[in-house]
């Protein structure tokens, strides 16, 4: 999820799944970073309550509807408030989002709460979105030379609705202006494996991060079993042991 960042990265101000009611995600995929496409949609429903409060109990109900239809969570990676310009975690950087068939892998998908075919989105929203995506630049989630399309360019011919798709390139930050930082992690020295006490190398933070983990440090059984999942999605044997083959797929080394 957003908040799961690196000692010296930084992020927007993103309000968190637990601070607007996210019930958890029946399963996760982790998505693979960076992507080259974001997509705009709207909820399409008419936000009267431009309040936080009013903001979360439809964000809410998108996942309930999202739940309905046999999902894993809300299909969202964020989601924008129409007037107020709040953001709003949904999916994350971390996990892939279902929000536009056949484009989930190589995308983020970014919802304004509202239906921007009836109802105007301010200047706060749209500056929200443009800084969303500047930071997803620099945290390197995102390529500099990315798309930013409509759903309706690929799917659902009404969204967003006019008043969001006719504002996408201002959406777009000046990519010339963003400067990526490069995070080096940890040298590889030693396998990390399950084991008591706890393997508590810096490394481990790191390789929880790509995970989508909390950075708690510790490898301990849940952070084996996100490196199984992730070692059997990219054809390296799962056994749960991060040694030089998977650091070296996992960081670029």
């Amino acid at each position: 999820m957003g908040r799961k960042l690196l000692p010296g990265q930084r992020m927007t101000d993103i309000i968190p799944r637990e601070e607007w009611g996210a019930e958890p995600a029946r399963w996760t995929t982790n998505q693979k970073r960076p992507v080259d496409h974001v997509f705009i949609h709207h909820g399409a429903t008419l936000l009267k309550d431009h309040s936080q409060e009013g903001e979360a109990a439809i964000a809410r109900a998108y996942q309930r509807y999202h739940f309905g239809k046999s999902w894993a969570d809300i299909a969202y990676s964020f989601l924008i408030g129409l007037k107020s310009g709040r953001i709003y975690e949904a999916r994350g950087w971390f996990n892939r989002p279902g929000a536009t068939k056949n484009w989930n892998h190589r995308s983020y998908a970014i919802c304004i709460i509202g239906d921007t075919t009836q109802q105007v989105i301010s200047d706060e929203a749209v500056q929200a979105i443009h800084n969303l995506i500047k930071e997803g630049i620099k945290l390197g989630y995102i390529l500099p030379d990315f798309n930013i399309r409509g759903h309706r360019d690929v799917k659902n011919k009404d969204c967003p609705g006019h008043t969001a798709y006719s504002r996408l390139q201002e959406m777009r930050p000046d990519t010339e202006t963003v400067v990526v930082p490069k995070f080096v992690p940890p040298a590889f020295t030693k396998p990390l494996k399950l084991r008591w006490p706890r393997n508590r190398s810096p490394l481990v933070k790191w390789v929880q991060a790509v995970l989508g983990l909390p950075l708690n440090g510790d490898y301990g059984w849940l952070t084996v079993q996100r490196v199984k999942a992730w070692q059997k999605e990219n054809g390296l044997k799962p056994d749960g042991i991060v040694g030089s083959i998977t650091y070296n797929k996992m960081f670029g080394g």
